[in-house]
């Protein structure tokens, strides 16, 4: 009975460490299809983690999807020399509950029309969308996510990717694909020793952990 119960015991210990140390992507969409701008948000073709949720690619209201054939594609971009707030694309994601993220980086690839936008910045929602992160442009870009502000983020987080110095309001920016890399996806306590001696009539159990996210106790 009791080298069950250290065996049942360890099994528990084991399935709830499923931290990744290496980053693996944790959502991502190739967008195929006959105009998925029909949808906003597009989920169509959604990869997910199981332990988040996401929102699917959207559009913000300053802009209107376009037709165009595997690409989420729209027209509507500020023909301005400065962002408009509402003229984007966005991206929710959400760790289930008692869950946070260690993210790593976003990628997109995407194209413009020859009167669409030709300044972007992806923000999000950690500082209100004031910061610009990496180097966006038409074509795509790989956003460097592995800075302090998102780790450990066990909240909803939305990204966007702001488009504008268009030259014609008819003029498109799309995402053709994208995908967001993590490095965790974790409950906040990570294990590094466990043992359980069998006793006369128990079993002592002792741990220590390698870290501890927003955790108070233990209940065994």
């Amino acid at each position: 009975m009791r080298i069950l119960f250290i065996l049942i015991f360890n099994i528990f210990l084991s399935s709830i460490i499923i931290s990744q140390p290496w980053p693996a992507k944790i959502w991502e969409n190739p967008i195929t299809g006959t105009n998925p701008n029909s949808n906003n948000p597009y989920t169509t073709g959604d990869v997910v983690h199981s332990k988040i949720t996401v929102s699917g690619i959207g559009r913000g209201s300053g802009i209107s999807g376009e037709n165009a054939n595997n690409r989420y594609n729209a027209k509507g971009w500020n023909t301005g020399s400065s962002r408009d707030n509402n003229d984007y694309f966005y991206f929710i994601l959400t760790p289930n509950s008692n869950y946070y993220i260690n993210f790593y980086e976003f990628t997109y690839s995407g194209q413009a029309s020859g009167t669409g936008p030709t300044s972007f910045q992806v923000s999000s929602s950690i500082d209100g969308y004031t910061s610009g992160l990496g180097s966006p442009s038409a074509s795509g870009a790989t956003i460097d996510l592995s800075g302090s502000s998102f780790q450990h983020v066990s909240n909803a987080i939305e990204f966007r990717i702001y488009g504008w110095n268009a030259s014609g309001g008819a003029g498109t920016f799309s995402i053709n694909d994208f995908n967001f890399k993590a490095s965790y996806i974790t409950l906040p306590v990570t294990f590094s020793t466990v043992t359980a001696t069998p006793l006369k009539n128990t079993t002592a159990i002792s741990f220590s952990t390698a870290s501890e996210t927003n955790n108070d106790y233990f209940t065994i």
